[in-house]
């Protein structure tokens, strides 16, 4: 089992160490990974890319490394520094994403212009990030979960900050292939008045990756605990958001930019969805056919 604190990963460091540890490392790993242990808060907002290299080693290292620590992948690893850095300091998590890109030294009017170099080192990153989410896709619950999305008498959509964004799509994109499917709560009524509408037939989807909000977490706890079905598209499988889940999907936020990386859960949603079409077949082309007429209709009448 991965370790779930700090602490918890500060004793099993402790225990590679002892003499006749049944779990053997790399003498490189093991520096690369003692490295990171006394510098958490650099760990918490650090792409794995950037760490290896820090490290003398190569990104495949500490990917091999952290599931050999019990982690599923390196965003599960990296969410445990995430979650000590919340809970030992206030809230910088996007400033010191953003310092990674700032030299302080330099004047503004100094600093050399954005180059190709960082864009093609964040494009990479991206990629790698849809690759580990695809690595990791349980398909059996995919198929599971295409099917909820069909059949569900109504499905409701919760994502905040920059997790709105990725809900208002899917949504969006679901509306065009089924009816009854929207965020949930209206924005003036609130969430618990959305939840009334729903039960125990309905499915609720929720989006949000690290530092999550305490909105998400309530409402899909909440809707777990009376009955419905909650769909998790989170950045790993010890999210808080997977706690309440019936299903998870993970799409790892590693990135150099100073925010949590979107490109794997758009990916995923986009794919969800033409599987989505897949399944309705004629019912969700005649449901896309109605939407093109109305837009006809609006178009025309202006």
């Amino acid at each position: 089992m991965a370790p779930r604190t700090l602490e918890e990963l500060k004793r099993r460091l402790q225990k590679l160490n002892a003499p006749g540890s049944d779990l053997k490392l790399g003498k490189r790993a093991l520096a690369a990974l003692t490295r990171m242990m006394d510098n958490p808060e650099v760990v918490a907002v650090t792409s794995i890319s950037a760490l290896a290299s820090e490290a003398g080693v190569n990104a495949s290292t500490l990917s091999r490394l952290v599931r050999k620590l019990g982690f599923e992948n390196f965003a599960e690893f990296q969410l445990v520094f995430r979650k000590h850095l919340a809970r030992t300091s206030k809230t910088s998590f996007y400033s010191d994403l953003a310092g990674q890109l700032v030299d302080t030294e330099q004047d503004e009017d100094q600093r050399p212009p954005p180059s190709l170099a960082l864009m093609t080192q964040v494009a990479e990153e991206e990629t790698a990030n849809i690759a580990q989410m695809l690595k990791s896709l349980d398909l059996q619950a995919l198929e599971q979960t295409v099917e909820l999305l069909a059949s569900a008498p109504r499905v409701r959509v919760y994502g905040l900050r920059q997790a709105y964004t990725m809900a208002n799509l899917l949504a969006y994109a679901m509306g065009l292939l089924r009816s009854d499917v929207s965020l949930l709560g209206n924005p003036h009524h609130g969430v618990a008045h959305g939840l009334t509408e729903l039960t125990e037939q309905d499915v609720l989807v929720v989006i949000g990756a690290s530092p999550y909000t305490r909105g998400t977490v309530a409402a899909a706890r909440i809707a777990a605990n009376h009955g419905m079905k909650v769909v998790a598209i989170t950045d790993s499988h010890g999210s808080p958001l997977a706690a309440e889940a019936s299903v998870t999907f993970v799409a790892p936020t590693s990135s150099t930019w100073y925010s949590n990386s979107m490109a794997a859960f758009l990916v995923f949603i986009e794919g969800l969805m033409a599987m989505l079409a897949g399944r309705l077949g004629r019912r969700g082309l005649a449901s896309l056919k109605r939407h093109e007429q109305l837009i006809d209709e609006v178009n025309h009448e202006l």
